[in-house]
């Protein structure tokens, strides 16, 4: 049988939860508040609560372990969407750069490159903080450059 999932909710937490419900917060917040009350105060399960505020028990578990791990600031900031951070002219020139250069010239230990390859290259030498492959795969499209057919030396 599963395990119960319950929000541990600190008494200094309880007056911020139930103000934060009566503002006129966005209603994702408002539900994840929402939640948190019924699971740490009314020690509803997930699946009950899952019917009252609409959400999906995954969801709901996710949120509700984010709390009791990081408390009720969590709630209110949550991770950003949206588009993300644009890579500069300066990043992309040296991504192709990098891309055309062989492997081995740059004392690798294989003669060409892969996307996963390439990422791992320009993160490990902070080229870059972060990329995805898809990334690199969009920029090296634009410039028609084809990692298979580059040359083995």
């Amino acid at each position: 049988m599963a395990r119960l999932l319950f929000a541990n909710i600190r008494k200094e937490d309880i007056k911020n939860l139930y103000e934060i419900l009566k503002k006129k917060e966005e209603e994702y917040i408002k539900k994840r508040v929402h939640a948190i009350i019924l699971s740490g105060i009314h020690k509803y399960k997930i699946s009950e609560i899952s019917k009252i505020v609409h959400l999906h028990p995954n969801h709901l578990r996710k949120w509700i372990k984010r709390y009791n791990k990081d408390g009720i600031d969590v709630i209110l900031n949550s991770p950003k969407t949206g588009k993300r951070k644009q890579i500069t002219e300066d990043i992309k020139n040296k991504i192709i750069e990098i891309a055309k250069i062989p492997p081995r010239k740059l004392g690798l230990l294989f003669s060409t490159w892969t996307l996963h390859k390439l990422k791992r290259y320009l993160e490990e030498n902070k080229i870059i903080e972060k990329i995805s492959h898809e990334t690199i795969r969009k920029i090296l499209k634009e410039t028609n450059i084809k990692l298979k057919e580059a040359t083995i030396e």
